[in-house]
């Protein structure tokens, strides 16, 4: 979490967006679990992504990042048991930071409007015990989110948000307030580090991220940035090559393929190969 001022942080959602994000400098990233679904398997965020899928590309992700990766574990995969089992897995597999939540196993978007059905208070807390319990590294940050606020209200998220602090998650994150009113409640309430979803779907998205600061928030996440530009942008691109038949006069919306290497650290890998193979 940020020492000072509020961490911006982009969800990512493989390898390759990890490392855009790593490139422009950002000091976080987010592999949310909506993206994460999309991606891996073309379907919406109502929890069909498994356990050992979100833990194998982890793995795949870490691998090639040199920032923290903050993930999002849904519900943690079941009861206190399946979380214990699922955060341990995550941070050997490379996450900084695992976020669980409070709805029920057969979760939605939290996007999605309307209530969204909760498991107790009492079981919340259990998994977040569970869930710092797992943690070999006492530096490993364990989020705990609510969706009490569309459910209960603002109030019920608050009682929420102090229970799961005090069993020991290292922030809350209550999802989607909807005033600034609402998020200056939630910080003079919960105690500790705070959690604000900007998602360009959901009003705090209309607050920058110094606002978030001054509001006293430490982690501000943008999780649809790159997803919401990605759908936008390939969308525009197959229009064009299925109507022209050519991407010529649309280059200029595209990466060369020298900045597609760059990315990917191109030279770093053809300069370990060099040191690693005997001239012929």
């Amino acid at each position: 979490m940020a020492e000072d001022g509020c961490l911006t942080v982009p969800g990512v959602h493989d390898g390759l967006t990890a490392l855009l994000a790593e490139q422009a400098g950002f000091r976080v990233a987010l592999l949310g679990g909506n993206a994460t679904t999309a991606s891996v398997l073309g379907l919406p965020d109502l929890g069909f992504l498994s356990a050992d899928a979100l833990i194998t590309h982890v793995r795949n992700i870490c691998h090639v990042l040199r920032i923290p990766l903050l993930v999002d574990a849904d519900t943690g995969f079941g009861g206190p048991l399946q979380v214990h089992r699922v955060v341990a897995a995550l941070e050997r597999a490379g996450a900084a930071a695992i976020q669980i939540e409070d709805q029920v196993p057969a979760k939605k978007c939290g996007l999605l409007e309307g209530g969204h059905p909760l498991i107790s208070a009492t079981e919340m807390v259990e998994k977040v015990q569970a869930a710092t319990a797992a943690r070999k590294d006492a530096d490993t940050v364990i989020v705990a989110r609510t969706l009490a606020y569309s459910s209960g209200g603002l109030q019920e998220a608050i009682r929420r948000g102090c229970a799961y602090r005090e069993a020991g998650a290292g922030a809350i994150f209550v999802q989607s307030p909807g005033t600034l009113e609402e998020l200056r409640e939630i910080r003079g309430s919960i105690p500790g580090p705070l959690v604000v979803n900007m998602d360009e779907a959901i009003p705090a998205s209309a607050l920058d991220v110094s606002e978030a600061a001054a509001e006293g928030y430490q982690m501000a996440l943008f999780p649809g940035s790159i997803r919401y530009t990605l759908v936008k942008a390939v969308k525009e691109t197959l229009a064009v090559l299925g109507r022209e038949g050519t991407t010529r006069r649309h280059r200029d919306h595209m990466a060369s393929l020298a900045e597609y290497h760059d990315v990917l650290r191109m030279d770093e890998f053809l300069e370990l190969e060099g040191s690693l193979t005997k001239p012929s």
